[in-house]
């Protein structure tokens, strides 16, 4: 068995690789480069490689091409050139379409659109004009309606895309759905019903079909496939983060993991949660409402993010909030509405910017802390009270996290932030209306900071007990600076 494992992300601005003694389950160094998905991505690997070699002396000599990779475990996922993009068609947008969007999510996708009931024409030039990798066809449950399915894989059959279709509908009807789609030349993968039965989600198998299309076709589309015969592309990047989270939660053979967790990847356009927990309401007089929620769940919100969309969390909380909370949190600065605004407006146009003064960092640490509260309360689910004849009761819909213990924030600004304790601080419960986020309460909090969780959730599949010491010892509490 290999000592050394070499563990590559290939983003779509730095490629990183990740070198681990497999028999210590210990890093031996990071490294990274700018990639080079454009020209050739063995280009920034092997610039990667070449500085990870001078700065931990890993190979036997300094890299000239990749045959250096040969007798090592080489693992990598991708989030190249826009990631794995795909547009979701289903029955009803509460029911089968939030199904195939847990299931695509969760398979570390990117979606780019998402349409319910029948398709029409104008739809489908709408779908066409997205340029999506791949499509997720589901619809009705198992025996239910299958006159939509069938509809919708009509019109996808004669439209002009030329790109793999997953159907993952009613059972009843999918091989009627399959032929459809194959008599006009598209690729089809069937599976298990995202909704087998209402309220009832099955989405592994949408999962895994959608992860192995990624290996199979969807590395060509973004150059990858250069690397064959070098580097394995096993995961969309954040797969491999979530299965990173999941063995960090459950274990792995007889050794345990934390449990229920909650992960959360602050970047600049967009804010990621993971979460590991079945998340069942808990308490006296709950009635739950509707969909039950995956154990493993990942959600996107892409209008949160410290740079590209700074400008758009000022509009969701407003400038006079985001005063406030610098002001509260950081009474040592003395800094004008306007000056915030103006800081905020830059980092918006020049995303690259970096703090130079130290209130700079405190700003960068507010816009984050505000994304993860907005964040969080998205991903995680609702109670309401309401008064009925029996007397008073909780209506609980998604995850009840509340006594979720652990906390963990991921990406660049818990890394390069001196205030990341102050960053993943959950805020007091609100009463919103008499609707309160099931979010954690006393969570304890930790830093992925040395982006280890791509990599644990590679070697997670093959190697588990390393997976998870490597988890546990570099997930690390958050230490204020």
């Amino acid at each position: 068995m290999p000592s050394l494992a070499i563990l590559i992300d290939f983003g779509s601005t730095f490629t990183k690789v990740t070198a681990v003694d497999l028999t210590q389950a210990q890093v031996i160094g990071r490294s990274q480069s700018p990639s080079t998905v454009s020209t050739d991505v063995r280009e920034g690997l092997l610039r990667a490689l070449t500085l990870l070699h001078e700065k931990h002396s890993v190979f036997d000599q300094t890299p000239k091409d990749l045959s250096m990779l040969a007798g090592k475990k080489v693992l990598a996922s991708s989030s190249a050139a826009g990631g794995l993009r795909i547009a979701v068609v289903g029955n009803v947008p509460g029911l089968t379409v939030e199904a195939a969007n847990q299931a695509a999510l969760g398979a570390g996708a990117k979606i780019v659109g998402s349409t319910a009931f029948k398709l029409s024409d104008d739809k489908i030039k709408e779908i066409e004009a997205l340029r999506p990798d791949m499509i997720l066809l589901t619809g009705g449950v198992d025996g239910g309606d299958a006159e939509t399915i069938l509809h919708n894989a009509r019109l996808l059959a004669r439209s002009a895309l030329a790109v793999p279709i997953v159907a993952a509908g009613n059972r009843a009807v999918v091989d009627e759905v399959a032929g459809e789609l194959k008599q006009h030349g598209k690729e089809v993968r069937v599976v298990d019903n995202v909704m087998p039965k209402a309220g009832k989600l099955a989405v592994e198998a949408a999962r895994e079909a959608i992860r192995e299309i990624f290996m199979a076709r969807i590395t060509q589309a973004k150059g990858l496939d250069a690397l064959t015969g070098f580097v394995p592309v096993v995961l969309p990047t954040p797969m491999a983060v979530l299965q990173g989270v999941r063995i960090g939660a459950d274990g792995a053979g007889d050794e345990a993991g934390w449990g229920d967790m909650l992960v959360v990847d602050v970047g600049g356009a967009t804010t990621d949660v993971h979460s590991i927990g079945y998340g069942e309401p808990q308490g006296e007089n709950v009635i739950a409402q509707g969909l039950a929620e995956s154990y493993a769940k990942r959600t996107v919100e892409g209008d949160l993010g410290i740079r590209f969309n700074a400008a758009t969390i000022v509009g969701r909380v407003g400038l006079d909030k985001l005063i406030d909370d610098l002001r509260q949190g950081f009474p040592g600065f003395s800094v004008e509405p306007q000056q915030l605004s103006d800081y905020i407006e830059q980092v918006t146009q020049e995303t690259g910017t970096v703090p130079l003064e130290k209130w700079h960092a405190a700003a960068d640490a507010v816009l984050a802390n505000n994304a993860v509260t907005l964040a969080v309360e998205r991903h995680v689910g609702r109670r309401e009270r309401v008064v009925a004849r029996e007397g008073e009761a909780w209506v609980h819909s998604g995850k009840d996290m509340r006594d979720t213990r652990t906390l963990i924030g991921t990406g660049g600004v818990f890394v390069h932030n001196p205030h990341a304790g102050y960053i993943l601080a959950q805020r007091p419960d609100t009463d919103q209306h008499g609707v309160q986020a099931l979010r954690p309460r006393d969570p304890q909090l930790y830093l992925d900071s040395s982006y280890l969780l791509y990599a644990v959730g590679l070697l997670s599949e093959t190697m588990p007990q390393v997976a998870l010491q490597l988890f546990k010892r570099y997930i690390a509490p958050v230490v204020q600076r």
